[in-house]
């Protein structure tokens, strides 16, 4: 491989690995910290502080994960599918998507719920068991981006 390759590569993963960085850190803070307190926590309290965080986050997350994933894939496409780095970069890819998923399918419901409520001045009388929905794919979440951020740094030694 030629150096320039090599330093487009380089900077490639540096970028996937910070982006995936930023989501991983947030669902790591709320699967250790976020679910704690919540349970400690006034439905009210619930509902109009996680209705602001899902607003705010669902707008300035996905430049994190669509950055993330987009420069893994480029490390697949360049590296390619038979090369150990290639493997690697498809793991990790295939963490991405995982986590993506389950935020589509099962967080973000949750999240345009709350969203709405705090918005439109809705109380909502199950705001507990919303927010217990969305706690227990957190961890899942989180062990996902592990699996992506484990085998980015490993590309850099394969």
């Amino acid at each position: 491989m030629n150096l320039n390759l090599i330093m487009v590569l380089q900077a490639l993963n540096g970028i996937a690995i910070i982006c995936t960085a930023v989501v991983f850190g947030t669902d790591v803070f709320f699967a250790l910290i976020g679910k704690k307190s919540v349970l400690k926590s006034k439905e009210s309290s619930i509902a109009d502080v996680f209705g602001h965080f899902h607003e705010v986050a669902d707008k300035r997350m996905p430049f994190f994960g669509a950055t993330a994933i987009l420069t893994t894939i480029a490390q697949v496409i360049i590296y390619g599918i038979h090369s150990i780095s290639g493997k690697l970069a498809m793991a990790a890819l295939l963490g991405m998507i995982s986590q993506l998923l389950i935020y589509i399918f099962i967080s973000k419901p949750v999240n345009d719920t709350m969203v709405d409520s705090v918005k439109y001045g809705r109380v909502l009388n199950n705001v507990r068991e919303l927010q217990e929905r969305w706690d227990k794919v957190i961890i899942w979440r989180a062990l996902s981006l592990l699996l992506s951020m484990v085998c980015l740094v490993i590309i850099n030694y394969a």
